[in-house]
């Protein structure tokens, strides 16, 4: 009887029309700054999304994305390139940060850069120097003009080492 039950639950559930958010990736993106070797980059924005940033009980830093009319995430990863079959090969990094979506222009430096909330994430298994952490030290412009926006990002995390320290992109 429970198995009878089961199969039109299973099948109401392939039917479900979920919502979608708004991710525009980067096929009318263009990435101007230089990819790291033996891997892939890409760039999206998550319109009308806020960053929620949190820590654990042991002090590591994570995310959550959260639904906001007024602002839109925007992301810069780097994935490289696995043979198949090799265990613990992945390494990605991303950098992430808020922008208000009314803002034309923002420049920030250094400290100011959390005004953004913008994590640097390293994945990879590397004991010790994997994770989210904040961005500290840097630059950002961005111009939001057109429904183009431009970025211009220099950063150094101190924390652990990273393959990338620049970000030159347009998003369209």
């Amino acid at each position: 009887m429970k198995k009878i039950f089961l199969i039109p639950l299973a099948l109401s559930l392939t039917f479900c029309k979920c919502p979608k958010t708004a991710i525009e990736k980067a096929s009318a993106s263009s990435i101007e700054s230089i990819c790291p070797e033996n891997g892939n980059c890409s760039i999206q924005i998550f319109k009308n999304k806020s960053l929620n940033v949190k820590a654990d009980e042991f002090g590591s830093i994570y995310y959550q994305m959260l639904d906001n009319p007024n602002t839109s995430i925007i992301q810069y990863e780097y994935k490289r390139t696995v043979e198949k079959g090799l265990q613990d090969g992945q390494h990605r990094e991303e950098i992430l940060f808020e922008i208000n979506n009314a803002d034309k222009v923002i420049s920030l430096t250094d400290s100011k850069l959390q005004d953004t909330k913008m994590l640097f994430g390293r994945h990879c298994f590397c004991k010790g120097q994997a994770g989210y952490f904040k961005v500290e030290q840097g630059t950002l412009n961005l111009r939001n003009e057109n429904k183009i926006i431009t970025i211009a990002l220099d950063f150094q995390i101190t924390k652990v080492p990273q393959l990338y320290s620049n970000v030159y992109a347009t998003i369209k």
